[in-house]
């Protein structure tokens, strides 16, 4: 439906940007100037930490929502500190940038500073990609066949285009149907997010009554508005957000006309299923844990199964990338919160599996039907209830 559009396009989980929590200025690490910016001056390394930091301050939706009366002393005290260690030569200017952004534990905001190893230096366990190492490989493929005589199963481990396109999803489907199938496996496992869009198919199959979810506010900021009237031309959402903006000038602008958005259904004349299974893990994040929560608002026919929660990725998005000025790291900036906060938030605690898959792991995950997979088909076959 339209008006969800600019939020799942820009919702990009980025994985390698979650960060760690910060406690106290004085455990702050020292590092020293080097690679790759040495050939950068004191001041252009200032530079690019206050650049940084004002594109937080002024833009970041969550900003107002993280640092308040109770955690501004921390706040201000590691923004002192780090600045000080990057005129004294202990720190770059985006070391700095990237340790402060940990501080708001926050999977939408943070920096690509070129590898994984540089750019998630700071993680929290929490924030870490799992590699599951008791699974090898884990590398998920797109999968759509039968697992079972009367189970299907559909592998979604990205929404990207370029991986799993709407197409993709669609011919998934039209197999779905032409089969003997009654029941639905949908594998999430790996999934970061992605275009919210590409799932947007799947939606038929799961729709058995109307159900909502939470719209976001974005922050207007000068430089999200100008993010905003580029976007305009391609997503009419932001010329909208733009047009109530210059009626109140209100620093948050809502989306939507209210904060309970019903969730739309593409028409759809094909079969549904008689139960359907999400599997999750810990890697999953941003749209898909979207999916995951506008999946229970309309089907009475869904359950999800797993060992851990999601990663919990979806409070702040719609990010806006940005440049530091010297360096040239880009950094990326969440533009909107959801309108669940401050009582019902995603980020802390992750989506929670319906069911918790009693058997170990699967030896391997790739395109194949793993023991997951069939254990699940067997709870499906034998009516399995939330």
């Amino acid at each position: 439906m339209q008006h969800r559009v600019i939020i799942s396009i820009f919702c990009i989980c980025i994985a390698v940007s979650a960060l760690i929590p910060i406690h106290a200025a004085d455990s702050l690490q020292k590092d020293t100037l080097g690679q790759p910016n040495s050939q950068l001056s004191v001041s252009q390394h200032i530079e690019d930490f206050d650049f940084a930091v004002k594109e937080l301050e002024t833009s970041y939706a969550g900003f107002d929502n993280k640092v308040t009366d109770a955690t501004r002393p921390e706040y201000d005290s590691i923004v002192s500190t780090l600045r000080l260690q990057v005129k004294t030569m202990k720190r770059t200017g985006s070391d700095a940038a990237l340790y402060l952004y940990s501080w708001f534990d926050d999977g939408h905001l943070g920096m690509d500073m070129g590898s994984y190893r540089e750019t998630g230096k700071y993680m929290s366990d929490r924030r870490k990609f799992n590699p599951y190492k008791m699974i090898q490989p884990y590398s998920p493929e797109p999968t759509a066949k039968p697992a079972t005589t009367k189970t299907y199963l559909i592998r979604l481990p990205e929404f990207d285009e370029e991986t799993v396109s709407m197409e993709w999803i669609t011919n998934a489907i039209r197999d779905f149907n032409t089969s003997d199938c009654v029941n639905l496996i949908i594998d999430l496992r790996f999934n970061g997010g992605g275009d919210e869009r590409i799932w947007h198919t799947l939606l038929p199959l799961l729709y058995d009554h109307v159900g909502t979810t939470k719209s976001v506010e974005f922050r207007m900021s000068n430089n999200n508005i100008e993010y905003l009237k580029q976007a305009a031309a391609e997503f009419p959402e932001a010329q909208m957000i733009l047009d109530k903006y210059n009626k109140t000038h209100e620093e948050y602008i809502l989306l939507t006309d209210n904060e309970d958005i019903e969730i739309e259904a593409p028409k759809y004349d094909g079969k549904k299923p008689h139960r359907i299974a999400f599997i999750i893990d810990a890697n999953n994040g941003s749209a898909t844990e979207e999916l995951l929560i506008q999946a229970k608002a309309i089907s009475d026919r869904t359950s999800i199964f797993g060992k851990e929660n999601t990663g919990g990725c979806l409070d702040y998005s719609s990010v806006r990338e940005s440049a530091l000025p010297n360096s040239g790291y880009l950094i990326f900036i969440p533009m909107a919160r959801s309108c669940r906060l401050p009582d019902i938030g995603i980020d802390q605690t992750g989506i929670a599996p319906d069911i918790i898959i009693p058997i170990d792991y699967p030896d391997s995950l790739t395109d194949n039907i793993d023991n997951w997979t069939l254990w699940i088909a067997n709870e499906l076959e034998n009516g399995v209830k939330n």
